[in-house]
């Protein structure tokens, strides 16, 4: 089961095999006490025990692929001498310190070799590393919740393992808006090569409609659920109510945009050109944001859809309304197979 731990969440996702085809499984959220993960960081690690206990045994979980947090990730891309292919994890490890501030001794860390990367004598490798007492804790948590982790992942790759199609090896950039914060990514050969995070995300939205409406922050969710996400001319008043917190996310996603298509690797090329930008997470359903991006960044953008490598909606219509399967799109990408 893909397991998605977030500093006020726990969502969970399994599928299963019907034929050559797959349908949803078993799947569950909870919620985090208030300060238990704060940052990355474990406050409380009983509660959140707790919370995996609970739906440990409510869906019978076991194996598990589980999150690490984004916030304490590191990931870059380097370049390898074409002879260092033999022992690239030696050769990774060496590198390390050159774009990780902790000593390699105290960091995990994996890599994937770009495809379709280098020039016949080098080859290009993307790195994620964490400090290694993050990684135990996490490992720690799981095991005292009685589930066995098979594996571990990033966000940035999770995400992108469900918002990008199977085989594709285009340019896009992944926009995940949460409640917090929002995690921007640039995809391209079918590996995460950058990613970034902005302190900005969907409480932003609903602090604006506090103060258009002048209504507590229950009443201005309410407002969001009811009217934000859907399109008519009423609510695209609301939209451009909300312009001050929806420009400042667009302004940090042209500037990732922009050090993407300029930015010079040692070898003086620069990155391809995105192809689309993939929206993700609940508020970037709000309407009118998708054109607004599109737009203004002169670029295709959409609503990504987060069952499309897990079956069709021809084939098999999930149990999750729509809405809140952008909720889960995380543990759908540590759910999916391999």
């Amino acid at each position: 089961m893909g397991l998605a731990l977030t500093e006020r969440y726990v969502r969970v996702i399994e599928f299963i095999k019907k034929g050559r085809n797959l349908e949803l499984g078993r799947f569950g959220v909870r919620q985090i006490p208030t300060g238990a993960i704060r940052e990355g960081y474990v406050n409380d690690k009983a509660a959140v025990v707790k919370v995996l206990r609970s739906l440990q045994k409510e869906l019978g979980m076991e194996f598990v692929n589980a999150t690490l947090p984004e916030e304490k990730a590191y990931l870059f891309k380097t370049e390898l001498p074409k002879e260092a292919e033999g022992n690239l994890r030696e050769a990774v490890e060496l590198h390390l310190e050159e774009n990780v501030p902790i000593a390699a001794t105290d960091t995990i860390f994996d890599y994937i070799v770009i495809p379709g990367s280098g020039d016949g004598s080098r080859i290009d490798v993307s790195v994620a590393a964490l400090p290694s007492k993050v990684v135990d804790t996490y490992m720690d948590i799981i095991k005292s919740a009685d589930l066995k982790p098979v594996s571990f992942g990033i966000e940035a790759a999770t995400l992108s393992r469900a918002l990008i199609p199977y085989g594709n090896l285009g340019t896009f950039m992944i926009v995940n808006i949460g409640g917090i914060r929002t995690d921007l990514s640039i995809v391209s050969c079918g590996v995460v090569q950058f990613s970034m995070t902005i302190p900005i995300g969907g409480d932003a939205l609903t602090d604006g409609l506090q103060k258009r409406f002048s209504v507590g922050d229950e009443e201005a969710r309410k407002i969001k659920e009811e009217r934000g996400f859907v399109k008519s001319r009423e609510n695209m008043e609301l939209f451009f109510s909300l312009m001050n917190t929806i420009s400042a996310i667009r302004d940090e996603i042209n500037k990732l945009f922009i050090y993407w298509q300029t930015h010079k690797n040692q070898q003086g090329g620069v990155g391809g050109n995105v192809e689309k930008i993939i929206l993700s997470g609940r508020d970037a359903n709000l309407a009118g944001f998708d054109e607004y991006l599109s737009l203004t960044m002169k670029i295709p953008v959409e609503v990504g859809n987060v069952w499309q490598n897990a079956f069709s909606y021809d084939d098999f219509i999930p149990p999750i309304p729509l809405l809140d399967s952008f909720d889960y799109v995380t543990a759908i990408g540590l759910a999916l197979p391999e």
